[in-house]
């Protein structure tokens, strides 16, 4: 039976707080919190993500993660998708509100005025956290922790508030370990909203070392990898298979896109950057312009 840390003084706290004033002071905490959330502003944004993210690499399929690293497929998101992704920047400015308003401190930069970012194997690997909290109700006073907000349809809901989140959302469980790791902090508080209902959950996460060592050497193998791992199923029909974004290139034979990352010349190396090893080229740096413009020597990577 899975086991874990439902944050119930928390959300005790932050009905009590919102019905006591009948959400005045989370409405106004609301006004001065959204115009901080930049993600939900931001105009154009490149195709592809320059570095293999910590909230993906505790998916089940290595070969996936290892496509998306290395470009193989633009993603294209119709705008129904595009809508949800901004309703999650937008619910974390909703989520922060929250916490300000029972009392809750909320870092969300480091000292050098920055997004809390992680990063390994010279940046190739990484990620940016929600924040940094210090008040959580169920914590120790004074005991920081780091924050992740995420929004759930109401069938994932329902496993998460059943389950927990390591056993309903692994990715996230694992997420979180690797901020903590990397951050040096030993709890974590997960919030979700149910979409359907704006009912909200939130659990305690404490740091296991050992699984956040592990995932994070996952994503040093994935990165330096010259060929894809092995497929998570032959079937092009399983479930994870079936709805994946990677399934044209990975089971119908669809070239990848063209970009230097996808050429058998172009490896990650350790030092955080990209080089091709095509003997003409002689190992040379391939910049971010260079690995979208590839040259006359591509080779797609089979």
């Amino acid at each position: 039976m899975a086991t874990f840390t439902k944050a119930t003084k928390t959300l005790k706290a932050i009905e009590d707080s919102i019905a006591a004033d009948q959400g005045a002071k989370y409405r106004q905490t609301l006004e001065k919190v959204i115009p901080h959330i930049g993600d939900a502003y931001r105009g154009e944004d490149s195709p592809f993500r320059s570095h293999l993210g910590a909230s993906v690499i505790g998916d089940e399929c290595a070969r996936a993660i290892w496509y998306g690293f290395r470009w193989f497929t633009k993603p294209q998101f119709g705008g129904r998708i595009l809508r949800l992704f901004n309703r999650g920047h937008l619910e974390e400015a909703r989520f922060i509100a929250i916490l300000l308003s029972i009392g809750v401190q909320i870092y969300q930069q480091d000292e050098n005025g920055k997004q809390f970012r992680i990063s390994a194997v010279g940046g190739h690997f990484g990620g940016s956290g929600d924040g940094v909290a210090v008040g959580i109700p169920d914590l120790p006073a004074g005991q920081p922790c780091v924050t992740e907000y995420k929004t759930h349809n109401d069938k994932s809901f329902q496993k998460l508030k059943k389950e927990g989140v390591r056993a309903a959302k692994f990715e996230h469980y694992v997420q979180m370990q690797i901020y903590m790791r990397k951050m040096g902090i030993p709890a974590a508080l997960y919030m979700a909203v149910n979409k359907n209902d704006d009912e909200i959950w939130a659990e305690i996460i404490t740091l296991s070392s050992p699984l956040a060592d592990q995932y994070i050497d996952r994503g040093r193998q994935i990165i330096i990898l010259q060929e894809a791992p092995k497929r998570l199923s032959e079937s092009p029909g399983w479930f994870a298979c079936s709805w994946c974004d990677h399934k044209p290139v990975c089971h119908m034979g669809k070239a990848p896109e063209r970009t230097c990352r996808s050429c058998v010349y172009s490896v990650a190396k350790e030092d955080g950057k990209w080089y091709c090893l095509n003997a003409e080229d002689g190992g040379r740096e391939l910049t971010s312009s260079m690995q979208l413009e590839t040259c006359p020597a591509y080779e797609a990577i089979k």
